[in-house]
């Protein structure tokens, strides 16, 4: 592609030392834990200026006014239920190959968000491929000690498939409110012979007969944002069966900085579809209550052309009687 005046735009390449900024590490960390990945990835991009700019800014805009643009909350679980259920047939029909299992919404040839500006990435799984990155870090970095760990909102098990593989010794479980996901994560552990087991549960009514196992940590990845306020349920959850680390992340709307136009629009889309809100504040309260430790939180800016969905804030419970 090229800009107004036949001039080529110029390419730029995500490095070890870029992906340590985006995740708010260090450069050894993620050569340590990623460098492989990233050695073998096409990591490529061109940012967009004048006309090209204005014209995905304004196709934002009226994305964001648009009347069909959908709201999340516990009405939307049927066309969760739909979209899970297509990963699994996809799935099953493919000889159950892992890569059918991502989800629909990891859209290709697409413009994204990356460091407060829009790029287009010359590989169509790059938004993709760079959350494989960040995965591996965050997993290795974070989850090693921990013999159980709970994902919460799982979908279709992209997610734990990347920790099986990691730490195939460890207890995997995974939630979600969708039957499908339970089906799939069924056939991953007969096919696979993975340590991994699918549960129901619901954020707006979280069971609470459903107890942790010892040494065990828990994480959310892109969940949460369906619940919109509606996050005191799971957090007292969360606070009552206290395990040893929690993970969430997730687009957090406290980060954004609203003096630049693209955190701006991110904040006007994240509004109009009901996403998470004040989740990071609720922590911050309870922390200063004395009850919780917020160990590490960052703003990520990358994610799709709407919203950065990867920023992350990892916790723990303190040791409290209820």
């Amino acid at each position: 592609m090229k800009e107004h005046g036949n001039k080529q735009r110029k390419q730029q390449d995500l490095t070890a030392d870029d992906f340590a900024l985006l995740f708010g590490t260090s450069t050894e960390e993620v050569v340590l834990h990623c460098d492989d990945l990233i050695q073998k990835g096409d990591f490529r991009f061109e940012r967009l200026s004048g006309a090209e700019r204005d014209k995905l800014i304004l196709n934002i805009l009226k994305r964001i006014d648009s009347a069909d643009l959908s709201v999340s909350g516990e009405e939307r679980k049927p066309e969760w239920e739909k979209g899970w259920a297509e990963n699994l047939h996809d799935f099953i029909n493919s000889g159950y190959d892992i890569s059918e299992l991502v989800p629909k919404y990891f859209k290709k040839n697409a413009p994204v968000r990356l460091n407060r500006d829009y790029v287009m990435p010359v590989d169509p799984d790059f938004v993709l491929n760079c959350t494989m990155v960040f995965r591996n870090w965050l997993f290795k970095k974070y989850l090693k000690d921990f013999g159980s760990i709970y994902e919460f909102g799982c979908g279709p098990a992209t997610h734990l498939v990347c920790l099986a593989s990691i730490y195939p010794d460890k207890k995997l479980y995974g939630l979600d409110w969708a039957k499908p996901s339970q089906e799939i994560i069924r056939l991953l552990a007969k096919h696979f012979s993975w340590q991994i087991e699918g549960r129901h549960f619901d954020f707006f009514a979280p069971d609470v007969n459903l107890h942790l196992e010892e040494n065990s940590a828990v994480y959310t990845f892109g969940a949460l944002e369906q619940v919109g306020r509606n996050h005191g349920t799971f957090l007292q959850y969360l606070l009552k069966a206290s395990p040893g680390l929690c993970i969430n992340v997730e687009c957090i709307s406290e980060f954004y900085n609203q003096d630049y136009l693209p955190d701006y629009l991110a904040v006007k889309y994240h509004t109009k579809r009901n996403y998470l809100d004040g989740y990071l504040t609720r922590l911050q309260e309870l922390e200063a209550a004395g009850k919780i430790k917020i160990l590490a939180m960052h703003h990520q800016q990358f994610g799709n052309m709407y919203d950065d969905s990867h920023s992350y804030v990892i916790w723990k419970p303190k040791k409290i009687l209820f």
